[in-house]
């Protein structure tokens, strides 16, 4: 299934991982890395997309956009990670 990447940039602005809204970047900072997820989920089949999946895949584009992060700072934001992946899960739900 296809979630559109407005639908993940909303998420992502939700829980802003890098605190880069609150300090009054523009909201379409993250639509790049919505773009990138969005790509990922429809590039995975179906059967795969589990909150679990969708967590590495946050995972994956956020590093590969903001980091290099050592482990610690990757376990600082294994939270945050969960979350948009559990937000963009229940989206989907909605979406079926």
């Amino acid at each position: 299934m296809i979630v559109a990447p407005e639908i993940i940039r909303e998420v992502l602005n939700s829980e802003d991982i890098e605190g880069l809204l609150k300090v009054g970047a523009p909201a379409d900072e993250y639509e790049s890395e919505a773009q990138m997820i969005a790509t990922a989920i429809k590039q995975t089949s179906e059967s795969e997309v589990t909150e679990e999946q969708l967590s590495r895949i946050v995972r994956r584009v956020w590093a590969e956009m903001f980091g290099p992060f050592s482990e610690g700072e990757i376990e600082k934001r294994s939270a945050a990670f969960r979350q948009v992946a559990r937000k963009i899960a229940q989206r989907r739900q909605a979406q079926r």
